[in-house]
C-alpha cells in the first residue's frame, strides 16, 4: 500500500472516531436522584373558641357584729335563781309587730347582739315607753332561720313580751315595763345572727 493510501485510511478512521465521540450522550458518575413527590400531613382544623356560660353564685357572707352607741347586754351563766328558764310551747300569743308609734325620733340605748340563744343578764330601763327592734340575719340557710324570745319579769316571773320570728326579718313590740329587773330569754336556731336594740322616743332621753 502506498503512503498516500495509508494517509486516507488514518484520516478516515480518525473522522469516524471523532463523530462516535461527538454524538455518544454524556455520563454521569452518580446516578439522577428520583424526585419524590412533597408529602402533606393530615390537616387539623382550628379548635373553636368556647365560651362558659356558667356563672358562680357568690358565697353567701357571715354577718359581722356592729357595735351600737348604746350598752351591750350579755348573756349571763348565773341564770339558775330567774324564774322562768324556758320558752313557752305556744309563743302565737305575741303576734306579730305593734303599731308604729307617734314618736318621730328613736335613740337606741342598749342591745342584744348574737348568734346563739341563752339568758341575759337582768337589766333595769328607766323609760316609760321604749321598744325592742329585733332583726334577724340568715343569708346561709334562710328556709330554716327561727327566732324566739321572751321578756321576762325577774322578781314575778311575769312575761311580758315575745318575738317570734320564721325565716329573716324584723318584728317592733313596745313596752311599758319599767323601773324593774328585767331579762331576755332567747332561742336561735338556724340563722347567722340576731340583733335586739333598745329604742326610746328622743324626748325621754336626756
Amino acid at each position: 500500500m502506498e503512503k498516500g493510501d495509508l494517509a486516507a485510511v488514518i484520516i478516515g478512521l480518525s473522522l469516524v472516531i471523532l463523530l462516535m465521540v461527538v454524538t455518544s450522550p454524556p455520563s454521569s458518575s452518580a446516578p439522577a436522584s428520583a424526585a419524590v413527590p412533597a408529602t402533606r400531613g393530615p390537616t387539623t382544623a382550628p379548635t373553636p373558641a368556647t365560651t362558659s356560660w356558667v356563672t358562680s353564685l357568690p358565697t353567701p357572707e357571715t354577718p359581722v357584729p356592729t357595735p351600737l352607741p348604746a350598752r351591750r347586754i350579755t348573756y349571763t351563766e348565773n341564770y339558775a335563781r330567774f324564774p322562768v328558764r324556758f320558752l313557752p310551747a305556744d309563743m302565737g300569743m305575741y303576734g306579730s309587730s305593734d303599731i308604729e308609734w307617734q314618736y318621730r325620733k328613736s335613740v337606741p340605748f342598749a342591745y342584744v347582739q348574737e348568734d346563739h340563744g341563752g339568758i341575759t343578764e337582768p337589766f333595769t330601763v328607766d323609760y316609760p315607753f321604749w321598744r325592742m327592734v329585733t332583726t334577724v340575719s340568715a343569708p346561709k340557710t334562710p328556709e330554716k332561720a327561727r327566732f324566739r324570745m321572751v321578756l321576762v319579769d325577774e322578781q314575778s316571773g311575769l312575761l311580758l313580751e315575745g318575738v317570734e320570728i320564721r325565716f329573716p326579718g324584723s318584728v317592733t313590740k313596745t313596752v311599758g315595763a319599767h323601773g324593774r329587773p328585767l331579762y331576755l330569754v332567747i332561742a336561735a336556731e338556724n340563722l347567722d345572727m340576731f340583733t335586739v336594740v333598745f329604742e326610746a322616743p328622743s324626748e325621754f332621753v336626756r
